[in-house]
């Protein structure tokens, strides 16, 4: 199995502290992309736009410390619906001050690092969190497909998992969204070879998302957004099919 590329981030308004952390990864030869921060307010700006496998992060800085910025972390996740336990970032709180060791605990911090870093004590918890990490990835899966869509002078990013279906108008396709549409030039067909298994051709001007499909008829599928689609006559036995085989793999 090839391993994804870990996003590593070394919090700490210490330069020689990141830096040592730094050369100790990259001594590892692991493959990963290693940022660093000197303050919690960085780090949390930059966590909104990347994700972060294991973060390194000091509890005592000026600015804003480190438990402050766990917490806000942790605050961003739930408002997000993902799981804190168990969850990213790995948090290796790194400090000279044991005594936040059990505070450390209500953030789901994964590890403890005490200050000044022991070189085999930081490769042992690096070692584990990258094997926590990729154990994580696996169970999740692949991410989800993204399409990169253009309307006028914008591109944006639609991941296909939002999409509840697709239909086809002239030169034009229309991306049905939970509360949007996005139109754009482009073919349904080319889409339909794009997207996942769980899209179907109900129609020569649909392609739906069967995760959305909250019932069917010989002649309407119905989305659970309340929009009911045409099904071709010559498509409803393999879409019968299909959608059935993607109900047992949900339910597996």
């Amino acid at each position: 199995m090839r391993w994804k590329t870990l996003n590593v981030a070394i919090c700490d308004d210490e330069e020689y502290v990141r830096s040592y952390m730094r050369r100790l990864i990259e001594k590892q030869g692991m493959s990963c992309n290693i940022r660093e921060f000197s303050s919690g307010k960085e780090l949390l700006e930059s966590a909104k736009e990347e994700g972060i496998d294991i973060l390194f992060l000091d509890i005592s800085m000026d600015d804003m410390d480190g438990m402050t910025a766990a917490r806000q972390l942790r605050s961003q996740a739930r408002q997000r619906g993902e799981a804190i336990w168990g969850g990213l970032p790995l948090l290796i709180f790194v400090t000279g001050y044991p005594e936040y060791a059990r505070e450390a605990f209500f953030v789901h911090a994964f590890q403890f690092l005490g200050k000044p870093i022991k070189e085999k004590e930081f490769l042992e918890v690096l070692g584990s969190a990258a094997r926590e990490c990729r154990c994580l990835a696996a169970k999740r899966g692949p991410a989800p497909r993204e399409l990169l869509v253009r309307t006028g002078n914008t591109t944006r990013k639609v991941p296909s998992e939002e999409i509840y279906y697709v239909e086809s108008s002239n030169r034009k396709v229309i991306l049905c969204l939970c509360h949007e549409k996005i139109i754009y030039y482009g073919r349904i067909s080319q889409l339909e070879e794009e997207l996942s298994e769980s899209f179907f051709r109900v129609h020569r001007g649909y392609l739906v998302n069967m995760r959305y499909v909250e019932r069917y008829s010989r002649t309407e599928v119905w989305m659970k957004n309340g929009d009911s689609l045409l099904i071709s006559k010559y498509k409803y036995q393999d879409f019968v099919k299909a959608y059935l085989n993607y109900i047992s793999e949900e339910n597996r």
